[in-house]
This record gives C-alpha cells, sequence and structure tokens, in this order.
C-alpha cells in the first residue's frame, strides 16, 4: 500500500492521505464501531480525510459531516440533518460553518478533485463524472477560476515540479 500525505491547505484542521494499492482497509472507531473499505480489482484510489471532532460538536455539524459526500444537492443533505426547510436549514449551517451549504459543499468537492487531479492519473472526464458534473467544460471553468490553471496544465507543472 502506497501513502501519500497531501499537504494541508486548511488551518491544520483536516489532514488527508491518498492510498493507491489498498485491496480493503477497516476502520475501528472510539466508540467500537468498525467500517470497512473494500476496492473491486479496478486499482481503485482511495482519499481519506480526517476531520477532528470535538466533544462539543453540533449534530447539525455531525450530520453534515457524514452525509456531505454522498448527497447530490443541498435539499437531500437538510433532510438528512433534520431539517424539511431549506431555508431555516441554510440560516442554521451558516452559523455552523460560515459560508452558505452550497459553497461549503462546493469548496469540499473542489478540494477533492485537485488532490486528485494533483496526485492521480485519472482522467479529468472520468473527474468530472465522478462528482456529478454536468459537463466537463464546467469543471474545467470551476477549477481554472480556483486553482488560476485549468486541471491538465496543474498536473503537468506538478508533474514537473515547476
Amino acid at each position: 500500500m502506497n501513502s501519500i500525505k497531501l499537504k494541508n491547505s486548511r488551518k491544520n484542521d483536516v489532514r488527508k492521505y491518498l492510498l493507491t494499492g489498498v485491496a480493503s482497509c477497516t476502520f475501528t472507531f472510539s466508540n467500537g464501531v468498525k467500517a470497512g473499505i473494500t476496492s473491486s480489482p479496478n486499482n481503485e484510489i482511495v482519499l481519506i480525510k480526517l476531520i477532528p471532532c470535538s466533544s462539543k460538536l453540533k449534530l447539525l455539524e455531525y450530520s453534515v459531516l457524514n452525509n456531505y459526500s454522498s448527497v447530490k444537492n443541498i435539499s437531500e443533505l437538510a433532510k438528512l440533518s433534520g431539517y424539511n426547510c431549506i431555508k431555516t436549514f441554510t440560516r442554521h449551517f451558516k452559523k455552523s460553518f460560515g459560508q452558505t451549504p452550497y459553497q461549503w459543499v462546493l469548496d469540499r468537492k473542489m478540494e477533492e478533485i485537485n488532490s486528485l487531479v494533483i496526485n492521480s492519473d485519472v482522467s479529468i472526464t472520468d473527474i468530472a463524472a465522478m462528482y456529478d458534473f454536468k459537463s466537463i467544460s464546467h469543471l474545467i471553468a470551476l477549477y481554472t477560476k480556483r486553482y488560476g490553471l485549468p486541471p491538465h496544465k496543474n498536473r503537468l507543472s506538478k508533474l514537473s515540479g515547476l
């Protein structure tokens, strides 16, 4: 198993690891619960993000952190967090996270996409499909706006060590 510790771009809150060659992985949590991941034979890449959890973590924050990567839209995230009203969910979300749910989820996706662009050879087309972008050009435009270079050029510049 190869492990690459990714550079931390936030305030030392989140540690990220990109794992390759992983056949299976089991996590044992402090409450005794175990969760396992088994990859397919297609040599999948596993990106693990460790987010510290304080003992006073609010139910909303806990729910958002556990569910954001599996939802297709903010409405689903609100429902999984116990809110039927998007407006109320958004107001509480902004108090906890300091930005709108849409922007927060987009920021997390773009961090993951940037890690994949720089640390893997997964095609931009496949990355766009993995993250449910309607078009590759939309992903490229967002990526370029955020990181200053299109994904392909950013990948090449990191490979050449520039």
